[in-house]
């Protein structure tokens, strides 16, 4: 393997200081020895290894090889990175603004490593001192291209390595604050993780396909966003040019055996869950094609590339062809026919309709007729009781003028007064003179004796009112 360099590292030394193997202190397991390891590579071609590390931290992501930003005196804030498709990547989700480092050797991978890791956040808790606050992804990337004279693409294998915090309880870790909120957004992403994966095994077992709800937080959005058919034109046409492998995952726990039996039988239950789970793959056309036959998979799908393989799987694609040539006559028969039985519904269901609707009108106007007759037949009722009731109210006064006309028993003459006399007339007016002087000395004597009193003044409006009443009743 072709010895590259190590771009954009700010912690090595400058590449002109002389080369000299020093033994390293090193906190990472230098157990078991891998010098002896060897790989078989071609010869023909150039490779790169590639390096990144980055973090995802109450739910966001950082990088872990970017380096402290120090701005006069102080600590600048890390800058949060997006995962999302690029124009270098359109078909896939990448972390955007990640920092990539080539390395040549195992040491220089390996200083690349606890660099990450001493920008990784940790805390000390009550059960962990150095318990890490965050999920963490250390990603090996293999490039691959020709040495020819016309440099080809690269093309590349990746492997992430991702350190999944532990769950914890706040009781048992003692935590509070900024430490408290950082142990809810652990928990809350391995809840969202385990919610994947279940609905993922669901999936498995079931015809009926349910969306996994992987965008929930960063850490479902990293590991499984690739995982699945992308609904962007470009990641269509992509895939239906180029096809990807799926990605394969194996999840590692560690039980303690002697600890406590909840936290053991929690991560048990956790990887039994992760062992269930297949990631998806998306088919190709052939295999497609011949989903729907009965016949076992032929032996293609299992990576085998031979002639004899291809040729058996042409012979499995034009038998699955003429099968569905046929299903489609049949198809365009039963099509056919429904055609005409639906015509023929219609034209009756039409008929129907006619019919309906003549009975409905020859139901109205019987209906109308009738409503008719009843109302002339109540008007000649109503007039014969109005004449019988005008005839009774005749009959009746007749009676009582007859009855009055018999009690009186004499006919009734009518008589006019006369006109009265001027003597007369004198004394009526005297009379009237006389009673006037009476009621002034009365009125006289009432004013003399008149009392602020309300009750008095009642008395005397009764008295005076008697005393017209006397006056009036007098001859």
């Amino acid at each position: 393997m072709k010895t590259s360099y190590i771009k954009d590292s700010s912690f090595l030394m400058p590449s002109s200081a002389p080369k000299r193997y020093i033994p390293r202190p090193s906190a990472l397991p230098q157990y078991p020895v891998v010098d002896d390891v060897t790989v078989a590579v071609d010869r023909t071609a150039e490779y790169a290894i590639v390096i990144s590390m980055y973090e995802v931290y109450n739910d966001r992501i950082f990088d872990l090889l970017s380096g402290s930003v120090v701005s006069n005196g102080a600590m600048q804030k890390r800058r949060a990175l997006l995962f999302k498709s690029t124009e270098h990547s359109p078909d896939r989700k990448v972390v955007a603004g990640l920092r990539k480092i080539v390395c040549g050797s195992l040491d220089e991978a390996l200083m690349v490593l606890e660099t990450g890791l001493l920008e990784r956040k940790v805390a000390g808790t009550g059960s962990n001192a150095v318990s890490s606050r965050s999920h963490g992804f250390f990603c090996i990337e293999v490039k691959k291209r020709s040495r020819s004279a016309v440099l080809g693409p690269w093309t590349s294998s990746a492997l992430t390595i991702v350190d999944l915090a532990g769950s914890e309880r706040a009781r048992n870790a003692k935590t509070a604050g900024a430490t408290l909120a950082e142990a809810g957004k652990i928990n809350e992403s391995l809840m969202y993780l385990g919610q994947c994966m279940q609905m993922q095994s669901d999936n498995q077992d079931s015809n009926k396909q349910n969306v996994v709800p992987f965008r929930q937080c960063k850490l479902t959005e990293l590991l499984f966003s690739n995982s699945f058919p992308s609904s962007s034109s470009n990641s269509s046409t992509h895939h239906v040019s180029q096809h990807h492998r799926p990605q394969k995952a194996i999840m590692i726990v560690t039980a303690d055996p002697v600890g406590d039996f909840n936290a053991t039988s929690q991560i048990l239950r956790y990887s039994a869950l992760a062992r269930e789970v297949t990631v998806p793959r998306i088919p190709s056309v052939t295999s497609t094609i011949l989903g729907g036959s009965s016949k076992p998979p032929p032996a293609y799908l299992s990576g085998r590339t031979t002639p004899s393989a291809t040729a058996e799987e042409l012979e499995h694609a034009l038998a699955e062809l003429a099968r569905l040539a046929e299903s489609v006559d049949v198809l365009q028969l039963q099509l056919s026919e429904e055609r005409r039985r639906r015509l023929d519904a219609e034209a009756s269901w039409a008929a129907a309709e006619q019919r309906a609707t003549a009975i409905e009108q020859a139901v109205r106007d019987e209906c109308v007729d009738e409503m008719e007759a009843r109302v002339a037949a109540e008007a000649v009722r109503w007039k014969a009781a109005w004449s019988d009731a005008a005839e009774r109210h005749d009959s009746h006064l007749d009676a009582k003028l007859e009855l009055l006309s018999r009690g009186i028993g004499t006919q009734i003459q009518i008589r006019e007064d006369t006109a009265p006399s001027d003597n007369e007339r004198v004394r009526e007016l005297e009379d009237e003179n006389e009673g006037l002087r009476r009621r002034i000395e009365i009125v006289q004597r009432e004013v003399g004796l008149r009392s602020p009193s309300k009750k008095m003044r009642v008395l005397k409006a009764k008295k005076v009112n008697c005393l017209d009443a006397g006056y009036e009743g007098s001859p």
